[in-house]
Order: structure tokens, then sequence, then C-alpha cells
């Protein structure tokens, strides 16, 4: 007999994520405190069969124009009786997004983009997203191989550029300090705009680096050409659980022979083994039969350069609490062909 209630204690839930394949930061406490400190609200919830922790996640709320939903950020995770479980996780978060007056439940689940997957959520009652929540399409790394395997793995243009910027004594710094951020988000804004897409806001980079910072699980690394005191490319890397994270990056390249993105991400992937951590997740790229246009194209051959391996992931589910939902849904469309995806 299953039972689900919210989770009083943040060890017991980062234990559980602990033992799962694939960890990432969306799932864990910090995260949840990433969200109310932009003013929204978290919980943890799990299921428990005859005592032992079986499922569960962290749930966000999301207050928008366009309709307030309650979020799964790369969850729920379930270990076992998958469809059973889903149901009655789904079936508890309906209840409260209608007595909380939540226009719809979003998921966006870690798991394999098969069709049984698909046709559980379609069986429940979910319905396909019109837009991406997180990375659906992404490029992990394994990380339990030596440094000589993963260099040999690469392409060989990426080895031969890492090489060229350490011959040309590239300098790579580690920080997680606020100045170092800031400086990021400067880098930033000027790469969103060369390159024409959708950044995150200041405001929004800031508060979730700073979830991870006191933990020592997030860094900076700001990439610099010889005698040159100009930033040329920077990237923020997250470290929790088991995985590395490449969030955000920004470049300048001042000299198109030395780009430095590649040593910044030799650099973090470096770090992340000195951790211990068991994969590198490049995070988005662009699906095998994206169009042109993809806003993900160019950076997708950059990303796979480095070696690693494919991992699609169920698309984005909703779930429908109020007829409202229906203009979130033309709004969502509109912007998600804006976008590209």
């Amino acid at each position: 007999m299953y039972e689900i209630k919210e989770i009083q204690n943040k060890e017991e839930w980062e234990f559980f994520l602990s033992k799962q394949k694939f960890v990432l930061m969306t799932q864990s406490t910090k995260y949840g405190e990433f969200y109310s400190s932009m003013n929204e609200k978290h919980w943890l919830f799990g299921v428990y069969d005859s005592g032992k922790l079986v499922a569960g996640s962290l749930i966000v709320s999301v207050h928008a124009k366009r309709g307030n939903f309650l979020f799964a950020p790369y969850g729920p995770i379930i270990n076992q009786d998958y469809e059973n479980i889903l149901k009655l996780f789904i079936d508890f978060l309906k209840e409260k997004a209608k007595k909380e007056h939540y226009v719809f439940v979003r998921v966006s689940p870690f798991i394999d983009d098969l069709d049984t997957n698909k046709d559980i959520y379609q069986k429940l009652g979910f319905k396909k997203s019109p837009i991406h929540a997180l990375a659906e399409t992404t490029w992990l790394l394994d990380l339990t191989k030596s440094e000589e395997e993963i260099l040999a793995n690469m392409n060989k243009n990426h080895r031969n550029l890492i090489n060229r910027c350490l011959r040309e004594k590239v300098k790579v710094i580690f920080s997680n300090d606020k100045k170092a951020l800031e400086e990021f988000n400067i880098l930033h804004d000027y790469t969103s705009k060369k390159h024409n897409f959708t950044r995150f806001s200041n405001s929004y980079v800031e508060k979730e680096f700073l979830a991870f910072q006191k933990d020592d699980e997030v860094s900076v690394l700001k990439a610099y050409l010889q005698n040159n005191p100009k930033l040329d490319s920077s990237a923020v890397v997250y470290f929790y659980g088991n995985s590395a994270a490449y969030r955000h990056g920004a470049s300048l390249v001042q000299d198109k022979k030395i780009p430095t993105s590649y040593i910044l991400q030799w650099s973090a992937i470096q770090e992340a083994k000195k951790r211990g951590l068991k994969y590198y997740n490049f995070w988005g790229i662009a699906p095998d039969n994206a169009p042109t246009n993809h806003p993900f194209k160019g950076i997708t051959h950059f990303k796979k350069g480095f070696g690693g391996f494919q991992k699609n992931l169920l698309p984005c589910q909703d779930f429908v609490i109020s007829p409202k939902y229906f203009f979130t849904w033309i709004i969502e469309t509109i912007r998600s062909k804006k976008r590209g995806f």
C-alpha cells in the first residue's frame, strides 16, 4: 500500500537522490530554495512503500500571466511500479492544484523518450506541453573514463584546439563569488544579442547561482587570452550529486584562432572528474531532425565534439486542471514557434 506525503527531512530526500543513476540539481532542496527566492513556493512530496521512500519530486509553483501552474523540474522520480505510482502522484497533485487554484500541473521527467513512456502519460490524461521547460535532447559525457580516453574520443578538431589553447597559455580561473557572476552576465548579454537567442535574466541566473554557492556546488569559469585582461569566455557550471551541468555559457572570441571556450569546457570536465562525478551534462542540443534555424544548431556541434552520448528525454507533459489552460496553450504555442523549437 503506497502512501504519499510531504517530506519533512531534507536529508532523506537528498539521500534518495544520491542513489539515482542521473542526479541533477533541479530536483535538489536547494533548487526549491532558488524558487522561493523568486517569491514562488516549493514542496518535497514522497511516495512510500512500507515506510521506504520509492518515488517523489520537488514541486515548485510558477505564477505567470499565461497561467499559474505546479511544476516538477526533471521529476517525478519513480523507482518502481511506474504507472501506478505516477497515477497516485498526479491524483495527489491534482487535488492540491484545484484547492490552490493552479491551472495545470507540468512535469518534465528525466526518463527516455520511448513509446511505452509516452503511452503511460497519455493513458493517465497528460498532454504534451506546447513548449519545453528544460532540455529534452541532452548530451552527456561519461566521466568514469580516464582523461586520456576522453581526449581520444573527442573530435580531433576539439582536441587540437584544446592543445592550442594550452600552448598559447590561455588562463582559466574558477570562481564562485558574485563579482565573477556579474562579469559573466555582461558577456552573456553580448552573446545573446550576437546570436539572437533569449537568455535567462540576470536575476534568474544570480538567484539560481546563490542557492548552490554556499556549498561550493557551482562555479563561474573565466578564460583569458595570454597578456589580455579582457574576459574572453565564461560559463556557469553546477557540480551536484553525481553530475556536473553546463548551465550557461558566453564568449567573445577575441581571437578566432584561439577559441577559449574549448579549454574552458575541458577545464570544467577535469574539475568534475576531480570531484568524483560520473557524468558531465552539456544540457540542451538540437534534435537530430532539427531544422537549420533551430537555435541550438550551432552549439550542438561544439558540445558533441567533446565525445559522449545523446539522451532523448520524454517531452514535457501537462495535466490540465482548468479550462484556462487553453489560453496558456495558445500563448506558449506562439512563443515556441518564435523561438524555433
